[in-house]
């Protein structure tokens, strides 16, 4: 009986135990749902978040680029066309593992802009990234560099590489006859035959060269097949033509040399270097009603514009 007595003891122990772990579990199981569904509404709010904020930044640099990249008062289909270049060429860099294109912080733009102007700009160059969003050019369903300029010389230039191995095909040589209207287009320059030779004699001290003949001071020995000066001719030694805007400070290298009533003329046309796409050309497509997706493909044959991925 005593053996009895205490098996019956024992299941109805185990009977109560079970009764109690099946009432706790009731209990609690609206609270562990309702844990695991707000925990994951949670984790997808904060990812949402992050997402959101990542875009915010990723805008505020591209505006940031934008801005340091063409006038403010240009049309918004050249300020757009800029920004997919803007993001292209960042885009790019950060696949390469190269030193991101220079922006301007947000106090620089403030300052740059003045507190009357700020809040105009700053809407306007947003809504010129977010109407781009996420569009960058690809070749060959390639993210590539687009270089670009302010103004070109009547035409923009042809890659360097043209038929190499590492070349850009899409940087073509096209006509951009907007830009002969361009205050920036033409600058004329006269030196004294000394002030010339001086500048010359500076950067090239090793140089030995005569008091009165420009034409053996320095003279133009090729151009590229849009104008711009590859190479010029001095005493012994031949340099490139972006060495030689540099010891003149010129605008461009699609310049001229000669000797005008005993003194130097330099005739300069276009200001940067004159590859991709001309900023003013853009503005003046625009102004004419041209979209930036047509502006893009213009001034860079064979592109494609496409969501970044």
């Amino acid at each position: 009986m005593f053996y009895q007595a205490a098996a019956y003891n024992d299941s109805m122990m185990e009977r109560i135990k079970t009764l109690l772990s099946l009432m706790i579990i009731i209990i609690c199981l609206p609270y562990l749902v309702t844990f695991v569904v707000q925990g994951d509404f949670l984790n997808n709010s904060e990812q949402d978040e992050i997402s959101e904020n990542n875009s915010d930044e990723d805008t505020e640099q591209l505006l940031l680029l934008l801005v340091n990249e063409m006038p403010v008062n240009y049309e918004k289909e050249a300020l757009k066309a800029q920004a997919v270049i803007a993001r292209t060429n960042l885009a790019y860099a950060r696949e390469k593992d190269q030193a991101e294109p220079k922006r301007m912080t947000r106090e620089e733009m403030l300052e740059f802009f003045g507190g009357k102007n700020y809040q105009k700009y700053y809407e306007l160059l947003k809504s010129c990234v977010e109407e781009t969003a996420g569009e960058v050019v690809t070749y060959e369903n390639k993210t590539v560099q687009l270089p670009y300029h302010v103004v070109s010389a009547g035409m923009t230039r042809e890659s360097p590489n043209a038929g190499k191995k590492d070349t850009m095909p899409y940087i073509k040589a096209v006509t951009s006859m907007y830009d002969l209207s361009c205050e920036r287009f033409l600058k004329i320059e006269f030196y004294t035959k000394k002030q010339f030779r001086n500048k010359l004699r500076s950067a090239y001290p090793e140089l030995s060269f005569p008091e009165d003949e420009v034409e053996k001071m320095a003279a133009v020995e090729k151009r590229d097949s849009s104008s711009y000066v590859l190479t010029v001719k001095l005493p012994g030694q031949n340099i490139s033509g972006e060495d030689f805007k540099k010891v003149f400070s010129l605008n461009s290298t699609c310049f001229s040399i000669k000797e005008v009533d005993g003194q130097v003329r330099i005739v300069t046309k276009g200001y940067g270097q004159g590859y991709g796409m001309s900023q003013y050309g853009a503005n003046e497509m625009a102004k004419e009603g041209s979209s930036y997706q047509e502006i893009l493909e213009y001034y860079y044959p064979g592109i494609k514009i496409n969501p970044v991925s």
